[in-house]
């Protein structure tokens, strides 16, 4: 009798627990609507959000587009709220704190390194952003500032330095804007170029980093002050800016047009002199350029006039970037002229001796050039001077 009173409590308490474990009808019919009713809340808040967006940039173009011509003092003004006004539309945009306002050294939480420009605000790496209108617009913001006082000058170059190095939307935007490398070399003067060398600097490294658009390789290259600026900022800047200056007429004569335009402009005497006098690393930017110019007869022809064949010989013989100059002589020894310089008995001998005793294979490959091209040599017929180029390495 007792183990049935026992068997029965046990039953009765084993069912009031499943009662407790499975919620009634009410219950789930409450929780759904508890489901809908944070689904519907959150629909509402995304779709504020997107409307807070909208109107931010509409109120960013709104702007811009009143930015003055000859207020400076309101046209800084005008600027400086754009930027406020695209730094709040980029954390909506990417739905986290800029933490504007807070000075120069703050950072939003990353998983990538941000951008930081002087005026304390964030920007991102590219593909974080939904369109390119808010960094095309920042572009010109920043050139506008290139017109204003100098310390405004010195935080608007370094913002755009660093911005063309890291997005390729900020180098795209260059090719977009109207007068952009007119506005963007206008701090610089070309009869003192130095003037300011942290912001030749950062100008000059600007002018390379948007050189990897090839638009930007047509217009700066047409510019009629780029190239001038670029060549006295081979001779005068710090050794950073000297290096910058010559890696961009490399990238610049990628274009075959750009190899006329370099060649006609003065830059050829001074790039020989960056191989007489130069930095290592200045003299191997200086013999990329030499020999990227020298794919053209009218380029050999040039550097060959003015001593290139002795200016490089001298290099090689005190050991400095002998791979590198023994290419530029293969790539010389094309041009008639050049060659009757490298077959001088003791040059001759000299580039055997190379060959035999070096031990990489790239300057045994070039001696091996230049022995050929010299001994190919052909005195042209009166008057035949395309004969003078006999083909190019």
């Amino acid at each position: 009798m007792a183990e049935k009173e026992d068997s029965s409590a046990t039953g009765a308490e084993t069912t009031s627990m499943a009662e407790k474990e499975t919620p009634s009808m009410t219950e789930k019919e409450a929780s759904s609507e508890t489901g809908e009713e944070t689904s519907s809340m959150a629909e509402e808040r995304k779709s504020s959000a997107v409307g807070e967006e909208t109107d931010l940039e509409k109120a960013v173009e709104r702007v811009v587009t009143t930015i003055p011509e000859d207020d400076a003092t309101y046209k800084i003004d005008i600027m400086n709220e754009s930027i406020r006004l695209l730094s709040l539309l980029k954390e909506m945009k990417l739905n986290q704190t800029v933490g504007l306002g807070r000075g120069d050294g703050d950072r939003a939480f990353l998983d990538e390194q941000p951008v930081i420009l002087g005026s304390g605000q964030n920007w991102l790496n590219d593909g974080n952003l939904k369109c390119a209108m808010v960094d095309r617009v920042l572009v010109e913001l920043l050139l506008e500032k290139l017109s204003s006082s100098l310390p405004d000058q010195n935080e608007a170059a370094k913002d755009l330095q660093m911005l063309t190095k890291a997005k390729p939307s900020c180098r795209e935007a260059f090719s977009k804007l109207n007068d952009a490398i007119s506005r963007l070399l206008s701090p610089l003067s070309l009869t003192k170029v130095e003037s300011n060398p942290e912001l030749q600097e950062d100008l000059i490294t600007t002018v390379l980093n948007i050189l990897t658009d090839d638009h930007n390789k047509h217009l700066v290259g047409g510019h009629p002050r780029a190239i001038p600026v670029l060549t006295e900022s081979m001779k005068y800047g710090t050794d950073e800016t000297r290096r910058n200056a010559i890696a961009a007429l490399v990238s610049l004569s990628a274009l075959n047009l750009n190899k006329f335009i370099i060649g006609s402009s003065g830059a050829l005497a001074p790039l020989l002199e960056v191989i007489c006098v130069g930095h290592p690393l200045a003299i191997k930017e200086a013999a990329s350029a030499i020999c990227s110019l020298c794919k053209v007869y009218e380029n050999q022809d040039k550097f060959t006039k003015i001593g290139a064949v002795k200016i490089i010989l001298r290099k090689i013989k005190e050991g400095i970037l002998v791979d590198e100059l023994l290419g530029v002589l293969a790539v010389l020894s094309t041009h008639n002229d050049a060659a009757e310089e490298l077959g001088d008995p003791d040059t001759f001998q000299y580039l055997i001796d190379i060959k035999r005793n070096t031990a990489s294979e790239i300057a045994r490959k070039n001696c091996i050039e230049i022995l050929f091209n010299v001994s190919m040599l052909e005195k042209p017929s009166f008057g035949d001077e395309k004969k003078k180029s006999r083909r190019v390495v």
